[in-house]
C-alpha cells in the first residue's frame, strides 16, 4: 500500500470543537436623583415608557462604617434602586447583587429574570439592587481622579453595607438574596456574615473562598492595566476578562472563523467592542478595587472554615455551578455545598461563565424555587404568607440532590431514558426502541433534548404516540433534562459544550451514560471514565467508533487479544463512500451530495472529509489498547479535498483503489498515529469494503491478526449499538 503525498502535513492535537452582557457587564442603570455621581456613571437612554411599577433610584448615605481592615469611615454614600414596592410587613423585598461591573439597573442586564411575570417580579416583589462598595455607578469607591477615596476593601464589607442598607429601608430579612460571580461571593457572605437575616440564598457560578483560576485571572487584568493605563488597560482587561466568561465551544458555535467585510475575524471585533465599551462606561481604579475583593475573598476566614461559616444557614443556602464555566468550574461551587451541607445545582450551559446571565429560562426556574422555598421561612420569628407569589408551574429546568424517587406511572422494573438529541442517532434510537417486542425490557423515555422543537419528528412522534415517552417529553432547555427518575442519560448531540456538561453531571448523580460521542471521548474519555467509577456508575460508548462493529467493547475487555501492538482501519463511513462513488466516476461534490441524500453524510461533511472524525475514533481506540490519553497523542492526518480526489481517480484508472486508512502502531518505544489516503490493490481486502462500511484490524501477541468489519455510518447502525449499550445496564453492574 502507498500513502497520499500531498504539498503539505501537519501533524494534530485535540483541540475543543467545538447574547447577553457578560457576567461582568450591564447596561447603563438610568440616572440616580440629584445627588453628585461618579464622573464614570453613564445615565443611559431613557425607557420608552415608564415601568409598571414604583421605582425609587438614589444615593444614601451612610455613616460611621468600620471595615473589616479596622479602616473607619465617617460617611459613604450608596447608589440603590428599588423597583416595585413593599409589603406592608415588608417580606417580600428581593435583594439582587450585581456582578463586577455591573450596575443598579437589574431589570436591564439580567432580562428575562427581573421582570414583569418573571421570577422576581416587579409588579409583586420589591426588587433591590445597590451598586457594590467600591464600584463607579454611584457609590462610593476609589477613581482614576481620587484613587484613595476609599482603603481596600472585601466582600465581607460589601455585603456589611448591604445589610445597612436594609436597615436604612427596615427591612429584616429579604425574601430571597441572589447574585451570580462577584454578586454570588458577596451573596455567600451576607449569609455567612448575617444568617439570621437570610430566608434564601442563591449565588450562581462563585466560589466560597477565591481560586487558584480566579487569581490567575485577575493577576493578568491587573497586569493589563498597570502596564496598559485606564484606557487601553482596562480595555485589555475586559477582552481577558471575556474569555474566561465564556467557553471555547460557545466561542466556536457563535464565531468560528467568520469575518466582517474588512476580513476582520467577527470573534476579534466582538472582544474589541466589549474593551471600547466598558472604557466609555467604567472607571479602571474601580476595577482593580473590586477584584482586589474577589482576591481576598474567603467565607471561611477568622470563622473556623467554610463547612463552620455556613452552618447556620446552609439549610437555606444554595449553590449553583455551571459545568464547563472556565472562571470558577461547577467544582468549586459543588465543594462549598458538599462541605456546608447546603443545597447544590447544576446549570447546564454552552454558554459557560455567562450562564447565569444568559439562561434566563433555568435561572428562573432555579430561583422559583427558591422564592417559594423562602415563604416557608418564617420572617421576624413569625410565619409569613406570600403576598403574591406563585409556584413554579414548569417542570423543574436543573439537576439538583433531592432524594430519587419512581415517575407516576411508569412500571416497576421499567428502563427510563433522558436521550440528547433526536437526530440520525437520536431518531434511529427511538425507532429501535419502538420497535422491540412487548416482552422484552421496557424502554420509557422521559424527556428528549432537542434544539429546534418545531422540526418534525417522525420518530418522536411515533414514540409518545405508543406511549413510550409522555406528550411533554420534547424539551429544548438542557438544564431540564436531567433529574432523578432517570436511570440512563443517551448523549445523541455532539460537540464538546454542552454535550460534556450533560454527561458530567449526569456521572456525579451515578446516572448511567451512553454516548456515541467520539470528538468528547477523545478530548476527556479518561476523566469521564474517572468521573463514572468515582461515582459508582459507567459511561458506555459501543457507537463512537465505527458504528455497528462491536470493536470498543472488544477492545476493552481483551476479546480482540491481550499486548495489542497496532491497529489499522477504516474508521469513517462517509469518506469510504465518497471515495466509492469517485471510482465509479462522481465528481466530488456530487458524491458528498449522494452521500448526504442517503443519510450517510451530515449537512456540513468536513469532520468526515478532513479526517478529523476518523481521528477523533483514532484516539479513542489508542487510548483503549495502548493507555495513551487520546488528547496528547499526536496524529499526522491528510483527508479527502479536490487534489487528493484528483489522485484517487488517477489510481482508479491505473486498476487500484484509495481508502482512508487510519493506522495507529507501538514503534520504538512510542505510539506512531497516521490517518492518510492511501492506495490499495484492486484485489486487497482492503479495497473490498465498499459503500458506508467500516473495517479495523487488530494485531495482538495474542491473538495475531483479528478483522472486524460491517456498517460504519448511518443513524440506524450507530443507534443499534447505543441500544445494545443501553440495555447493557440492565444486566451489568457499574
Amino acid at each position: 500500500m502507498s500513502t497520499y503525498a500531498p504539498s503539505h502535513r501537519v501533524a494534530h492535537r485535540a483541540s475543543s470543537a467545538s447574547s447577553a452582557s457578560s457576567a461582568s457587564s450591564a447596561s447603563s442603570a438610568a440616572s440616580a436623583s440629584s445627588a453628585p455621581r461618579s464622573p464614570h456613571v453613564s445615565a443611559g437612554s431613557a425607557a420608552p415608557t415608564a415601568p409598571a411599577w414604583p421605582v425609587r433610584d438614589e444615593i444614601i448615605t451612610l455613616t460611621d462604617v468600620t471595615l473589616e481592615s479596622g479602616a473607619h469611615l465617617a460617611s459613604l454614600a450608596v447608589r440603590i434602586r428599588l423597583e416595585g414596592e413593599l409589603a406592608p410587613a415588608r417580606d417580600n423585598l428581593v435583594l439582587v447583587v450585581h456582578a463586577l461591573t455591573g450596575t443598579v439597573a437589574a431589570t436591564t442586564w439580567w432580562k428575562g429574570v427581573v421582570e414583569a411575570g418573571g421570577a422576581i417580579d416587579p409588579t409583586r416583589h420589591a426588587v433591590l439592587t445597590t451598586n457594590l462598595l467600591g464600584g463607579c455607578d454611584g457609590t462610593t469607591g476609589p477613581t482614576n481622579d481620587a484613587p484613595d477615596t476609599l482603603p481596600p476593601i472585601t466582600t465581607r464589607d460589601q455585603a456589611a453595607v448591604l445589610a445597612r442598607v436594609l436597615d436604612v429601608l427596615q427591612v429584616e430579612q429579604p425574601l430571597l438574596v441572589c447574585g451570580g460571580s462577584l454578586g454570588g461571593q458577596v451573596t455567600i457572605e451576607f449569609a455567612a456574615s448575617f444568617p439570621h437575616r437570610v430566608r434564601a440564598a442563591v449565588a450562581l457560578a462563585a466560589p466560597a473562598a477565591q481560586t487558584a483560576q480566579g487569581l490567575a485571572w485577575n493577576a493578568i487584568m491587573r497586569r493589563a492595566i498597570a502596564l496598559g493605563g485606564v484606557d487601553e488597560g482596562l480595555a485589555l482587561a475586559r477582552m481577558v476578562g471575556m474569555l474566561s466568561y465564556r467557553t471555547p465551544a460557545g466561542l466556536e458555535q457563535r464565531f468560528g472563523r467568520t469575518q466582517r467585510a474588512d476580513g476582520t475575524f467577527q470573534v476579534n471585533s466582538w472582544l474589541h467592542a466589549h474593551g471600547d465599551k466598558l472604557v466609555a462606561r467604567f472607571d479602571a481604579t474601580s476595577y482593580v478595587a473590586l477584584i482586589n475583593a474577589m482576591d481576598t475573598h474567603d467565607v471561611g476566614r477568622g470563622r473556623g472554615g467554610i463547612a463552620a461559616a455556613l452552618a447556620p444557614v446552609a439549610a437555606r443556602l444554595t449553590g449553583v455551578g455551571i459545568p464547563g464555566d472556565q472562571l470558577y468550574p461547577a467544582e468549586s461551587v459543588s465543594e462549598w455545598t458538599d462541605a456546608a451541607d447546603a443545597r447544590y445545582i447544576d446549570l447546564h450551559s454552552l454558554h459557560g461563565h455567562d450562564a447565569f446571565l444568559i439562561e434566563a429560562e433555568a435561572v428562573s426556574v432555579i430561583l422559583r424555587d427558591a422564592i417559594t422555598r423562602a415563604w416557608r421561612v418564617s420572617a421576624n420569628t413569625a410565619t409569613t404568607t406570600p403576598v403574591s407569589t406563585a409556584p413554579a408551574t414548569t417542570a423543574p429546568a436543573v439537576t439538583t440532590t433531592s432524594a430519587s424517587g419512581t415517575a407516576a406511572g411508569v412500571a416497576v422494573g421499567t428502563l427510563r431514558v433522558a436521550l440528547a438529541g433526536c437526530g440520525h442517532v437520536g431518531g434511529g434510537l427511538l425507532d429501535l426502541i419502538a420497535a422491540r417486542r412487548a416482552d422484552d425490557t421496557p424502554i420509557r423515555v422521559e424527556r428528549v433534548l432537542v434544539r429546534d422543537p418545531a422540526l418534525a419528528r417522525p420518530a418522536l412522534t411515533n414514540a409518545i404516540a405508543r406511549g413510550l415517552a409522555p406528550d411533554t417529553a420534547c424539551i429544548t432547555n438542557p438544564a431540564a433534562l436531567l433529574s432523578d427518575d432517570i436511570d440512563v442519560l443517551v448523549e445523541a448531540i455532539g460537540g464538546t459544550g454542552v454535550a460534556r456538561a450533560l454527561v458530567e453531571a449526569a456521572l456525579r448523580r451515578g446516572i448511567r451514560v451512553v454516548t456515541a460521542n467520539k470528538a468528547l471521548l477523545a478530548e476527556r474519555g479518561p476523566e469521564l471514565q474517572a468521573l463514572a467509577q468515582a461515582n459508582k456508575t459507567r459511561i458506555d460508548f459501543e457507537g463512537a467508533v465505527a458504528g455497528a462493529i462491536p470493536i470498543v467493547r472488544c477492545v476493552r475487555s481483551g476479546a480482540a487479544g491481550v499486548g495489542i501492538t497496532s491497529f489499522s482501519g477504516i474508521l469513517n463511513g462517509t469518506s469510504n463512500f465518497v471515495l466509492d462513488r469517485l471510482a465509479d466516476g462522481e465528481s466530488l461534490n456530487d458524491a458528498v451530495a449522494t452521500a448526504q441524500r442517503l443519510g450517510y453524510a451530515e449537512a456540513d461533511p468536513t469532520r468526515d472529509l478532513s479526517g478529523e472524525d476518523a481521528e477523533d475514533k483514532l484516539r479513542v481506540l489508542a487510548w483503549l489498547a495502548f493507555g495513551v490519553h487520546p488528547a496528547t497523542l499526536s496524529v499526522e492526518r491528510q483527508g479527502i479535498d479536490a487534489e487528493s480526489a484528483e489522485w484517487a481517480a488517477q489510481v482508479v484508472r491505473e486498476g487500484d483503489r484509495v481508502k482512508l486508512i487510519a493506522s495507529c502502531t507501538r514503534e520504538d518505544g512510542g505510539i506512531v498515529a497516521r490517518i492518510h489516503p492511501t492506495r490499495v490493490a484492486h484485489d486487497d481486502p482492503w479495497a473490498r469494503v465498499s459503500g458506508p462500511n467500516n473495517r479495523i484490524v487488530v494485531e495482538s501477541d495474542s491473538a495475531g491478526a483479528m478483522v472486524f468489519a460491517g456498517a460504519g455510518a448511518g443513524g440506524r447502525a450507530t443507534a443499534g449499538a447505543v441500544l445494545s449499550d443501553v440495555l447493557r445496564s440492565v444486566t451489568e453492574s457499574a
